[in-house]
């Protein structure tokens, strides 16, 4: 039933960008009655009897498609579309790891929940800005993922002190990629001085790994925040949160920090349109591992460039 609404759904909503904003909204202002329909959520979940995937094959897609020895690499993952492999979540880290080799950098999104966020949900409507929020790089909980939940408890890993889009990382790059990310003003997650720019700076590819980067792909928040020339302006754009910051030392700090406003992603984004040009423009990789599990990378900084370039009119954005 769900893969009938998506498709239907699809169908109706690629029409034009406007439409598609015009049911997000319908959708996001009465979600309680259409979240059982959800096309958003709807996955296709491999069987607990699929068919057995060897990691190489994986590893052969990514050295296709440019991973090698000294390569930054962003991971977005889903480790229930990995579990045919036969791998535990540190034996797919180490496998990645071998792959860009001792001159290379890893690094994950981790991603934090605030219990101080009434039902752990940021929903349109829901004023934050005078909730205070508790950050602590090695408690707080993570909500992308036991792969990146794993990769935080790696003795050389480093995690950002950003406590929006937090990112972490190990190999060479990860100490300069997170050391300035809260640094001047209200600093946005993925500001000029953020893990995200860094990694777009440094030439990163984004790989989906049991994941389509559709869904997934916070590079894009770089192009809106990083360089100043944003076709919306910042008033519009950005609301300020405030977090109490855990320090390694026991220490706390205060801190205020820019965020996307939620209804951007949630109300005005044309995401089927914005996913089916960059297809057509070629910036996803995608391939399909034995039909069980979906690969995708795109290289971070053809994807901000796409977006860059198209940004006149306020694209993907229709408000």
């Amino acid at each position: 039933m769900k893969k009938l609404i998506t498709i239907i759904y699809t169908k109706i909503v690629m029409i034009s960008p406007r439409i598609e904003v015009k049911m997000r909204q319908l959708y996001w202002h009465n979600v309680k009655y259409f979240s059982k329909f959800n096309p958003f959520k709807h996955i296709d979940k491999v069987s607990k009897d699929a068919i057995h995937v060897d990691f190489d094959e994986i590893i052969d897609f990514l050295k296709c498609n440019g991973i090698k020895k000294g390569s930054l690499i962003i991971v977005h993952s889903s480790y229930d579309m990995l579990k045919c492999t036969g791998l535990s979540p540190k034996e797919i880290i180490d496998k990645l790891l071998d792959i860009i080799g001792d001159t290379g950098t890893l690094a994950m999104p981790a991603i934090r929940s605030y219990k101080e966020i009434k039902n752990g949900k940021d929903r349109i409507g829901q004023d934050v800005n005078d909730i205070v929020c508790r950050y602590d790089k090695k408690r707080t909980p993570i909500n992308t993922g036991i792969l990146s939940f794993t990769l935080v408890r790696y003795r050389n890993s480093i995690v950002s002190p950003h406590p929006i889009n937090t990112m972490v990382a190990i190999g060479p790059l990860a100490k300069a990629m997170m050391e300035h990310n809260i640094d001047g003003e209200t600093p946005s997650p993925s500001g000029p001085n953020s893990s995200w720019k860094f990694c777009y700076d440094n030439k990163a590819k984004v790989i989906g790994l049991g994941v389509d980067l559709e869904h997934y792909n916070s590079m894009l928040h770089v192009a809106e925040e990083a360089f100043g020339d944003w076709h919306w302006p910042d008033y519009e754009w950005f609301r300020l949160r405030k977090f109490d910051l855990v320090n390694d030392d026991g220490s706390i700090h205060r801190i205020v920090v820019k965020e996307r406003k939620p209804e951007w992603g949630m109300l005005y984004l044309a995401e089927k349109h914005m996913n089916y040009d960059l297809t057509k423009a070629g910036i996803y990789k995608r391939t399909m591992i034995k039909g069980a599990i979906p690969l995708c990378i795109d290289d971070a900084q053809e994807y901000v460039s796409f977006f860059r370039k198209r940004n006149k009119n306020g694209y993907p954005y229709f408000k």
